[in-house]
């Protein structure tokens, strides 16, 4: 175990995996319930990269305050992609908790040894959430623009994101 997967955290509204079990298959996008499922997995990313953000600020012995303060402006802005998600999902009456969530991502920060590490691990991560967010932007633009234009939002905070992150890296 380690100092991620080993935290307390309340995942609420979202409902995690129980240990051995494996998060539902998304169902197709161009269903509601496909939507739903697809809105669900990225905001509970969103709350797993702002609770990572949280406590990697204090956990690690060796973060710098430049990381330490990078860090905490980025869990802040974590929670707000958070938010839009969650009020999107509200809207269109996706229940968070309907369908449990891979803790996969938050168990795989177990991995970072030490603070540059996990700087390096969260830009690269952040790059990934950028190009989903790109992708489901081009596929949801002319059935729910305003779904859309969330993803796109995020996306294109990412970039800045990994800036961020890039910088708290020691060189």
């Amino acid at each position: 175990m380690g100092r991620f997967s080993e935290a307390q955290i309340n995942w609420a509204p979202f409902r995690p995996c129980l240990p051995g079990e494996k998060a539902p298959y998304p169902r197709s996008l161009q269903t509601p319930e496909g939507l739903g499922d697809r809105l669900r997995f990225v905001a509970f990313a969103e709350k797993q990269a702002m609770e990572a953000f949280r406590l990697a600020a204090s956990a690690f012995e060796d973060c710098t305050e430049i990381q330490r303060s990078s860090w905490l402006r980025l869990a802040d802005e974590e929670a707000k992609h958070l938010s839009w998600l969650l009020n999107r999902m509200e809207e269109l009456s996706v229940e968070a908790g309907e369908r449990s969530q891979s803790l996969a991502l938050w168990n795989s920060f177990d991995r970072c040894e030490n603070a540059d590490q996990f700087a390096l691990f969260m830009a690269n991560a952040e790059e990934r959430g950028r190009i989903a967010g790109e992708q489901f932007f081009e596929t949801l633009k002319s059935t729910d623009p305003v779904t859309a234009e969330i993803f796109r939002k995020i996306a294109e905070e990412e970039v800045e994101h990994i800036r961020i992150a890039e910088s708290a890296l020691r060189t």
